[in-house]
């Protein structure tokens, strides 16, 4: 119970750092809110270190816990969006469907659409505003969905907010199911990254994340139909897990999967204009976007931005596969490492994209990936040079704090277990 009593606290100090955060402004004061921010990351460490050896307490604290964080996500929902406008072009997009037209084809500072426009669409950003949208067609659903309901950050926020709920149920029926410690369930429910990015940024990657928990926990469970719909609706909210479909391969019925395949079919197909595929500045991003990728930024000048985007997919793939191989389709190692190892080769790594690695941060196996999505938290010191001048550029320290962390967490974990025989993946 004193172990229950001292994650608690370390709790009330997470909640102290996103209440004051609600008292700034992120990014006119960026060395208060990363020193903030890096209070919370340390002491979500603590806990999970607290957490990883044996149940801290019973069902009552554990409930407390996740309470505690809800609060947190309380306290930033009135403040969002805190570090980037994302949330701007989500508005955008949903209104601009409400009036009939494809959000592919409908960019914001076309003159003809400006009688569209709001206060809040107005700030989307110039370099953005010039671009038709990114996202696939299940997130350009739910901006529809959220804006028809009330167009406001609020209303985002909120969806986020109810997504990452959700997300800390199933988690918690996975638990369950497997038969292992609860309490693991509070790497996620206190994740400060989570919390920055969804309550407090509105990322649709809160959405895509619940869909990809759904379908780990549907083939654990061996529910093929609910596993491939889910999966494929993870797809169709951000490309990225796409890479996990190996882990798939033999676990779901091949029904079931075509069945998933005719359901991305008709999401895409009301936005599909002249027989073209609607993918809108998918191609600009991947050519021009670059943002803390230091691997894409040595491998570019050798083999070219198309081989070395095939080649992150292909990692991940790969990753995935042998992951089919050697692991339980419910280790959390298969589902994390697959996803990092694609995201490490794009040209551009924002810390929002780590989201989906979060529920399974579970094991001493993925502690580095735990490590990475905390560190990536520095990445926003970038408004630091954005604000003196400098443009979006960020700091070659800050790339070398972010991956050095990584780099010393895993040779530390690899030294750990190797000096005391544990086995990688005690725990969940």
């Amino acid at each position: 119970m004193n172990m229950a009593k001292n994650i608690f606290a370390l709790g009330v100090v997470i909640l102290a750092v996103f209440f004051g955060i609600r008292l700034i402004d992120a990014r006119q004061e960026v060395g208060v809110f990363l020193a903030l921010m890096a209070t919370a990351s340390v002491a979500y460490l603590l806990m999970i270190w607290l957490v990883h050896s044996r149940e801290p307490g019973p069902m009552k604290a554990l409930v407390g816990c996740l309470f505690l964080g809800l609060i947190f996500r309380v306290a930033l929902v009135g403040v969002a969006p805190i570090v980037s406008d994302d949330v701007y072009r989500y508005l955008w997009d949903g209104r601009v469907q409400q009036h009939g037209l494809n959000p592919y084809g409908s960019v914001p500072n076309d003159p003809e659409l400006e009688s569209l426009h709001t206060e809040l669409t107005r700030r989307i950003h110039p370099t953005n505003a010039a671009l038709p949208a990114i996202y696939p067609p299940l997130a350009q659903r739910l901006f529809y969905g959220v804006t028809s309901i009330h167009e406001s950050v609020e209303a985002l926020a909120i969806a986020m907010v109810l997504a990452d709920v959700l997300i800390i149920v199933l988690l918690w029926r996975w638990l369950v199911a497997a038969g292992r410690n609860r309490w693991w369930v509070l790497a996620y429910a206190w994740h400060p990254l989570v919390v920055l990015e969804g309550a407090g940024g509105a990322h649709i990657d809160l959405f895509g994340t619940l869909f990809l928990v759904a379908a780990g926990l549907a083939l654990s469970l061996r529910r093929s139909l609910l596993a491939s719909v889910t999966f494929a609706g993870a797809i169709a909210i951000k490309f990225v897990p796409i890479v996990l479909v190996p882990l798939l391969w033999r676990r779901i019925r091949l029904m079931h999967a075509i069945v998933a395949a005719v359901v991305l079919v008709l999401l895409y197909l009301p936005f599909v204009r002249d027989g073209v595929l609607p993918v809108g500045s998918l191609g600009t991003y991947l050519s021009q976007w670059r943002f803390n990728a230091p691997f894409f930024r040595w491998l570019e000048p050798l083999i070219g931005v198309p081989f070395v985007i095939v080649a992150a997919v292909c990692v991940g793939l790969l990753a995935a596969g042998v992951a089919r191989r050697s692991m339980r389709c419910d280790d959390p190692r298969a589902w994390a490492w697959p996803i990092a190892a694609a995201v490490m080769l794009m040209p551009a790594i924002y810390p929002w994209y780590l989201v989906w690695l979060t529920p399974f941060l579970t094991v001493a196996g993925t502690f580095p990936l735990a490590i990475w999505t905390v560190a990536s938290i520095s990445t926003y010191a970038v408004w630091a040079a954005e604000l003196g001048g400098e443009g979006w550029n960020l700091p070659v320290s800050v790339e070398l704090f972010e991956y050095g962390c990584v780099a010393a967490s895993a040779v530390g974990i690899y030294w750990f277990n190797r000096s005391s025989g544990q086995v990688v993946h005690k725990g969940y």
